[in-house]
């Protein structure tokens, strides 16, 4: 799968229904060569051009599924929220 096709696809949290967003970046893993964390930024795909940028850093162990249409995850999303 490539990264275009990833950032395609709406985030879910599967403890309460939420659309976090889509995936923006990812971060790997050098030396095992994995990706280690997917993040997304809040609010929509477009964020960061007004305020203060934040975004989800999300365990690529916190992954349950990826889809058709939507990656689902199972999060604290205020723990995994950072600034």
């Amino acid at each position: 799968m490539r990264f275009w096709e990833l950032s395609n696809k709406d985030v879910i949290n599967c403890k309460n229904g939420h659309r976090l967003g889509c995936v923006g970046d990812l971060e790997i893993d050098v030396c095992k060569l994995c990706i280690t964390n997917f993040y997304v930024p809040t609010g929509g795909k477009y964020c960061g051009c007004l305020g203060k940028k934040s975004e989800y850093k999300i365990p690529v162990g916190a992954v349950i599924r990826i889809g058709v249409d939507s990656i689902l995850v199972d999060i604290d999303e205020k723990k995994c929220l950072v600034k």
